[in-house]
């Protein structure tokens, strides 16, 4: 799975060549299309989704170009999942978040499981990402909880990055992209 901002620059990269095999830097070639989602937005529509499928002609992976706003095997779009997190962090209970997004609150705890699992990951990657473009923050402040610090961490990162390469693209799809498609991914035991 590779994750994207710009779906349509992401096919042109795809075209040309350019965009390249994360595993063997190989170029990555057209080869279908993933499954086609429905996900549910903050508004409580729906939107359609098909993911591109490329295929890296050195190595023969397969890859998904996953657009930052679908998180990964989940039924609704990343902003949803943003105001959830940020709901907990700000110490709200996964009914109450529930309740106000239109959402189960199981899948509201869930999320916020996940994502607590792999909490000081995310706020290293947070952290690292918020240096590297802006090597003049200070010391980002812990926010109280693990949750808290990974959210604030990622807050961070996501206002460097748009400062410094005027990305023009919603918050919580720049965080995806930081947390390179990890936000809710489940920790892998071994």
């Amino acid at each position: 799975m590779i994750v994207v901002l710009d779906e349509a620059q992401a096919q042109a990269d795809v075209a040309g060549l350019a965009l390249r095999c994360p595993g063997c830097s190989g170029p990555l070639r057209r080869w279908g299309f993933a499954r086609t989602r429905s996900l549910r937005s903050s508004g409580g529509g729906r939107v359609s989704l098909r993911p591109r499928r490329v295929r890296c002609a050195s190595c023969r992976i397969t890859h998904v170009l996953l657009p930052a706003r679908a998180p990964a095997h989940r039924g609704y779009m990343i902003d949803v999942v943003g105001q959830a997190l940020l709901a907990s962090a700000f110490g709200q209970s996964h009914r109450t978040i529930g309740a106000d997004l239109g959402v189960p609150a199981d899948t509201v705890r869930g999320w916020i499981r996940r994502v607590k699992a792999r909490a000081e990951w995310l706020r290293v990657q947070g952290t690292i990402t918020a240096h590297n473009y802006d090597p003049m923050l200070p010391a980002i402040i812990p926010a109280g909880s693990p949750l808290a610090d990974a959210v604030s961490a990622l807050g961070t990162a996501a206002a460097a990055m748009v400062r410094r390469i005027s990305l023009l693209a919603p918050p919580w799809q720049v965080i995806a992209m930081i947390a390179c498609g990890q936000l809710l991914a489940p920790l892998r035991s071994g």
